[in-house]
């Protein structure tokens, strides 16, 4: 973010700097709330996992704005409402540590990630009881749409039996123990915290299977509720989509530009296309509370 607010003051020379918040998507959802709820000044510009962009747009935070160069982008980039505009693609998968898991020991399918021999070697982000955010209940919801309901089954009972997983509320920390060999697979590795390591010499790889495929996602940016009239949070959301802007969000290692016809500096892993699906969609936030509500039933944290 830093050398992004640079880069804007430098074309723009402008007095000030939007305000921003940069903390896990709860706490920024929670603070911006109270914060609004008590009359006090808070952030001008969010820059969320897409899931977050879309619950502060349905609880009426985020406040209408198009930025100049929108038009760039495919639609399924922007919100219609103009309420947010995916400025990276980013995505969830499962992976491991090359150095502890040999390659035959890899899973193939969800039949050998929910077999016996994985006791003790999972991990994944709390999918209940996340005080950080729940990106990871996200994409392990979304494999039910890949499998079908009995295979996603199989897979949520073997994680609430034998294979049950330990489980942090970061991601990040999650990263953290797969490193350490706390575990082997992480269960719901986001590509930020995957291309962290990646790119700094860690050993981990994408666990690839047909089955549960990486979740495609966004992290977008919106302009809050209240910053409507300030001139600075709005000319910064225009960069974000510029070109200038995209060039340098694509050498963040874990996000690649969402503008079409700028990549990544850096191998992504993942490909995509405007043609892409992205999570989550309107039908995975209806259908999320129930994904939820057996998580539960099967008491998984």
């Amino acid at each position: 973010m830093s050398e992004l607010f640079w880069a804007f003051r430098k074309r723009h020379k402008l007095e000030e700097f939007p305000v921003y918040l940069d903390d896990h998507p709860f706490q920024i959802r929670e603070r911006i709330r109270r914060e609004r709820e008590n009359g006090m000044r808070t952030a001008d510009v969010v820059l969320v996992p897409h899931y977050m962009a879309q619950w502060l747009s349905e609880e009426g935070i985020l406040a209408r704005y198009r930025p100049a160069e929108v038009d760039a982008y495919p639609k399924k980039f922007r919100d219609g409402g103009q309420r947010w505009s995916a400025v990276g693609v980013t995505f969830m998968s499962m992976a491991y540590d090359a150095r502890r898991l040999l390659s035959k020991d890899v899973p193939k399918n969800l039949d050998d990630l929910s077999s016996e021999k994985m006791r003790g070697k999972l991990g994944m982000q709390s999918l209940t009881a996340s005080k950080a955010g729940n990106l990871g209940a996200h994409y392990i919801a979304s494999l039910k749409r890949e499998v079908g309901s009995k295979k996603w089954m199989n897979l949520l009972e073997s994680l609430a039996g034998a294979n049950r997983p330990r489980t942090y509320d970061c991601i990040d920390h999650l990263m953290q123990g797969l490193l350490d060999g706390v575990v082997r697979i992480g269960l719901t590795v986001y590509s930020l915290a995957y291309f962290r390591e990646k790119t700094s010499g860690s050993p981990v790889s994408l666990l690839r299977m047909k089955e549960a495929p990486p979740m495609l996602t966004f992290t977008s940016a919106g302009l809050v509720g209240g910053a409507e009239g300030n001139r600075s949070a709005k000319t910064f959301l225009d960069f974000l989509l510029s070109s200038e802007a995209q060039r340098m969000i694509g050498k963040i290692a874990g996000i690649a530009p969402s503008r079409p016809g700028v990549g990544a500096a850096y191998p992504f892993e993942v490909k995509y296309a405007s043609g892409s699906a992205f999570h989550p969609d309107p039908s995975d936030l209806e259908e999320l509370p129930a994904a939820l509500s057996i998580f539960k039933r099967l008491h998984l944290p």
